[in-house]
């Protein structure tokens, strides 16, 4: 029962956590949350709130399962492997989810000519 609860609490504090980054980052527009995110790079992106709504939806889809865990292992998680196929569903899903966010988020990004050609305007 112990483990159970730290299972909860854990989860659930992540979940908490990624609900508040996908806010600060989709509706405050908070760029300098996002790993890798400066200003000095910024440049390179050519749709900032693009990236921060690409980045947003992919917090609140890990929060969102995130918090719908416990509630996956209590359900199926009965045996060992029930255990081991929701927390692989669940690995699954968090890696296909960044996966695909990283092949996503290269739209946002100008291509070296076009980086250059925008600084160089600004001098």
């Amino acid at each position: 029962m112990t483990a159970k609860i730290v299972e909860i609490v854990v989860m659930e504090g992540i979940a908490a956590l990624m609900l508040v980054f996908a806010h600060a980052i989709g509706v405050k527009q908070k760029m300098h949350l996002i790993a890798g995110y400066n200003e000095r790079t910024a440049a390179s992106v050519h749709d900032k709130p693009g990236l921060a709504r690409l980045i947003a939806r992919v917090c609140l889809v890990v929060g969102l399962a995130s918090g719908l865990m416990p509630f996956g292992t209590w359900l199926w998680g009965g045996t060992h492997t029930g255990f081991a196929s929701v927390t692989g569903a669940y690995a699954g899903l968090i890696v296909g989810v960044i996966a695909l966010t990283m092949l996503q988020a290269r739209d946002y990004a100008r291509s070296r000519p076009e980086r250059e050609q925008a600084t160089s305007g600004l001098e």
